[in-house]
């Protein structure tokens, strides 16, 4: 059996979740290529390199963001021209851009599995985007064998819009490559430097993501002041970069919290940094099955996350907080309550790492991809 995969969103979750299926799916016998587009992220050619040394072959064809007019047209030549050199079985296409150009190359007797990974329709982008992201994928729809739901509820939404019927959607949770994760954790507070003149920090507030209006960073510098009346040394870490990052600076600046946030940028391996922080906070405003916070409770980290997408599925009550940010003042009332109990967040950070070795475990999602393509 030969898949091809194709990944236009080559940074974040997206990229987590490829890096650990492809090559875990050689494993099982499964051959695998990837057409992916460096255009996002141009380090991504070093995880390409890795992975065709795992058994992945590898090869570039440029896909713009958003919506790209005749670089889409550009897109869907070149991999109609990969199409016809190459042969597969089916095609599995990662995340909206890749669905959109992958669907449309696809020859019309070739199976196609599409996962989402977060459906452009059910977010918070302008109306109009997300109209014409309903009508784009209601008109592609025919041409998706299976719709792979990250979450219950990316199925569920799914359904609701008439995409399919219930037989071609399946839910297979994001997992964790726990061997790998754990290779990388270094216990040492010291991978988070403190800023120039910066006072040590009591308590560390970890945020993984890139710097954009779905990851709403924001919300955590304006429950900054109120957390470091409580414990004053408390300190912010925003890993991730994005195109929020001015703006989120000047937010800092008028909060009067600069001396408290650290903005790391783009780290290509961030996974070490979660063990140097006390609590890992996700304000979203839209998610599917987010890595930032499976990786946290990997790492049995205490979690704190806004109640969207497939969140409420991952965070249970007695492993986290999931919270609906009804009220001004809600993020910083959970992040307090944690700072100040310090057994209470030991114990939630370890029912959230057995939960993990319960239900999202990479072995688990890559068994349950392969199966999907034996019933194609």
């Amino acid at each position: 059996m030969k898949i091809l995969h194709i990944l236009e969103a080559t940074q974040g979750g997206t990229r987590r979740h490829v890096l650990d299926l492809l090559p875990a799916l050689v494993a099982r016998g499964v051959a695998c290529d990837l057409v992916y587009s460096p255009e996002r992220y141009a380090p991504f050619r070093r995880d390409a390199a890795w992975l065709e040394e795992r058994g992945v072959r590898c090869f570039e064809i440029g896909m713009a963001r958003g919506w790209g007019g005749r670089r889409d047209a550009d897109a869907l030549l070149a991999l109609r021209a990969h199409l016809k050199k190459h042969r597969y079985n089916a095609i599995h296409c990662h995340s909206t851009k890749a669905g959109f150009i992958g669907r449309l190359a696809a020859p019309l007797a070739m199976p196609v599995v599409y996962t989402p990974h977060c459906i452009a329709f059910d977010t918070s982008l302008p109306r109009v985007q997300r109209r014409a992201a309903r009508v784009v994928e209601k008109l592609l729809a025919p041409r998706t064998r299976r719709f792979i739901a990250v979450s219950r509820h990316e199925a569920r939404v799914i359904l609701r819009a008439g995409l399919c019927g219930p037989n071609r959607v399946s839910v297979i949770y994001n997992g964790v490559d726990l061997p790998a994760f754990e290779a990388l954790q270094a216990p040492s507070s010291s991978l988070i430097s403190c800023p120039e003149g910066a006072r040590p920090s009591s308590l560390v507030i970890g945020c993984f993501g890139r710097l954009t209006r779905q990851k709403n960073q924001a919300a955590l510098l304006c429950a900054l002041p109120a957390l470091r009346r409580v414990v004053p040394g408390a300190r912010l870490f925003l890993v991730g970069s994005g195109e929020d990052e001015t703006a989120l600076g000047a937010l800092a600046e008028k909060l009067g919290i600069s001396d408290g946030v650290t903005f790391a940028g783009e780290i290509e391996e961030a996974r070490p940094l979660y063990a140097a922080c006390d609590i890992v906070a996700q304000p979203s405003r839209w998610e599917g099955c987010p890595y930032s916070i499976l990786e946290a409770m990997a790492a049995r980290r205490a979690v704190v996350a806004s109640a969207v997408g497939g969140v409420p599925e991952v965070v249970s009550a007695d492993a986290g907080i999931a919270y609906h940010p009804t009220r001004p003042g809600i993020l910083s009332d959970h992040l307090i309550a944690l700072a100040c109990d310090e057994s209470w967040r030991q114990k939630l950070a370890d029912a959230a790492r057995h939960r993990l070795e319960e239900r999202f475990e990479a072995a688990r999602m890559v068994a349950a991809t392969a199966q999907i393509y034996e019933l194609l």
